[in-house]
C-alpha cells in the first residue's frame, strides 16, 4: 500500500472516531436538517392558514356608507374613532390592525360624481397579515357599485371606461418554479453542508496537528510532501462529500416518499414541483459539480489551517474565507430568477446555485456547465498548488 493511503486511512480513522464528526458529517444533514426544515414550513403553513380566517380590527374615522360595507364582511371588526389622531394611535400602537380616514365631503362627493378621499393606516411588518388586502378588496366591491351605478344612470356600458382588456396567463412551467425558488435554497444548504463537513477536519489536520505537535513529527519522515497532501486533502475532501451525500439523501428521500406514498394527498401543483426536484439528470448533475466543490474548498481550507499558528487563530481565519463561499451563493436567493453568464459560470458557488436552478427547472446550459465545471477543477490544481506551497515551507510549518 502507497504511503499517501497509509495515511489516508490514519487520517480517516482519527476524524471518525471523533462524535463530532459523524454529528456533523451524518446526523446533522440526514435527520436534523430536514426535520428543521420540515418544521419551519410547517410553520409558515399553518401561520397562512391561521391569517387566512383571521378576523381583523379596523379603526374608522369619519361618516360614510362605506362603512356599511366594511361591517358586512365577516373578516372586520370595525371601531368607530372621534379623530384621525385617535386611529393612527391605535395602529401605532396595534390596538387594531388597519386603520382608515374617511374625508368629511366623501359622500357628498360621491354624489356628485365626483371622487372621494380615503386614507389607510398600516404597519407593512407582518408579511402574512391579510388585514390590508381585506380591506382593499371591500373598499373595490363599493367603488365597482359606484361606478356600475354612475354608468347605468348615463346608459353607457364598462366597456366604455374599459376600452382595453387585459387577459394574463403565467406560462411558468412547475419545474421552473421549482428550479427559480427552490433550486437556489437547496444549492445553499449543499454549500453549508460541504463547508461544515470540511471545516473541522481541515482545522483538526492541521492547525490541530500544530497544537499536538504531531505535524514536526509527520514532515520528518519519509513521506514526501505531495503524499501527505494527498491524504490530508483527500480525508478532508471525503468528509465533505460524505456530508454532501448525506445532505443529498437527507433532501431527496422524503420528498421521493411523498412523491411515491402521498401523491393523492397533496395539491397537484405541490405534487408536480415535487416530481421536477427528484429528477434523477438534476440530482446527478448537482453532485457532479459538488465533488470538485469540495476538493477546492477542502484544499484551501487546509491551506488556511496549516498557515494558522493554532486552531484559533485557524477558526478565525476560516470565517472569513466562509463569508467568502457564502455570498455567491446568496445572491439568487435574493434575486430569482438570474440568468447565467459566462463569467457567472466561472464564479464558485454562484454557478452551483444557478446551475441548481436550470437543472431543476430543466433548461441548463451545457456549455456553461462544461465552463463551470471546468473552472472548478482548475480552481481545484490551484488550491491543491497553494497547500503544497504551506507545507513546503518549513516556516509555516514550524510557525507558533
Amino acid at each position: 500500500m502507497s504511503k499517501w493511503r497509509v495515511l489516508l486511512n490514519k487520517e480517516i480513522l482519527h476524524l471518525f472516531r471523533d462524535t463530532k464528526t459523524i454529528l456533523q458529517t451524518v446526523i446533522i444533514p440526514t435527520f436534523i436538517t430536514p426535520l428543521l426544515i420540515g418544521a419551519i414550513f410547517w410553520y409558515i403553513s399553518s401561520i397562512a392558514q391561521e391569517e387566512s380566517i383571521k378576523t381583523y380590527k379596523v379603526s374608522v374615522f369619519g361618516d360614510s356608507e362605506l362603512i356599511n360595507t366594511l361591517e358586512e364582511s365577516e373578516r372586520l371588526n370595525i371601531f368607530t374613532k372621534s379623530s384621525v389622531t385617535e386611529v393612527i394611535n391605535d395602529v401605532e400602537t396595534e390596538v387594531t390592525d388597519v386603520g382608515l380616514s374617511i374625508s368629511s365631503n366623501f359622500d357628498g362627493n360621491l354624489n356628485n360624481k365626483l371622487s372621494g378621499e380615503i386614507t389607510i393606516y398600516s404597519k407593512n411588518l407582518d408579511t402574512f397579515s391579510q388585514a390590508k388586502n381585506v380591506i382593499e378588496s371591500s373598499i373595490r366591491t363599493y367603488e365597482n357599485q359606484i361606478r356600475e351605478d354612475r354608468l347605468t344612470e348615463l346608459n353607457l356600458d364598462e366597456d366604455f371606461i374599459d376600452p382595453i382588456k387585459v387577459i394574463e396567463e403565467d406560462l411558468t412551467t412547475e419545474e421552473e418554479f421549482a428550479g427559480t425558488f427552490v433550486g437556489a435554497f437547496v444549492a445553499f444548504m449543499f454549500i453549508a453542508y460541504i463547508l461544515t463537513g470540511s471545516m473541522y477536519p481541515a482545522i483538526d489536520l492541521g492547525a490541530g496537528e500544530k497544537e499536538r505537535g504531531t505535524m514536526e513529527t509527520l514532515v520528518s519522515t519519509n513521506i514526501s510532501t505531495v503524499e501527505i497532501i494527498i491524504g490530508k486533502m483527500f480525508s478532508i475532501t471525503l468528509s465533505a462529500v460524505i456530508t454532501a451525500i448525506f445532505s443529498t439523501l437527507g433532501f431527496i428521500i422524503p420528498l421521493i416518499l411523498i412523491y411515491l406514498f402521498y401523491a393523492d394527498s397533496i395539491p397537484q401543483y405541490a405534487f408536480d414541483v415535487i416530481a421536477a426536484i427528484v429528477n434523477p439528470v438534476a440530482i446527478l448533475g448537482i453532485f457532479v459539480l459538488i465533488i470538485p466543490l469540495s476538493i477546492f474548498m477542502g484544499s484551501l481550507l487546509l491551506a488556511i489551517s496549516i498557515y494558522a499558528k493554532n486552531t484559533k487563530e485557524a477558526s478565525l481565519l476560516m470565517g472569513n474565507i466562509v463569508l467568502v463561499f457564502f455570498a455567491p451563493a446568496y445572491v439568487p436567493l435574493i434575486n430569482p430568477g438570474m440568468d447565467l453568464d459566462l463569467v457567472g459560470s466561472l464564479i464558485p458557488c454562484f454557478n452551483l446555485a444557478l446551475h441548481t436552478n436550470a437543472l431543476i427547472s430543466g433548461s441548463v446550459d451545457w456549455f456553461l456547465y462544461a465552463c463551470s465545471l471546468g473552472s472548478t477543477v482548475i480552481y481545484c490544481l490551484i488550491a491543491v498548488y497553494i497547500t503544497y506551497i504551506m507545507f513546503d515551507d518549513e516556516k509555516v510549518i514550524f510557525r507558533s
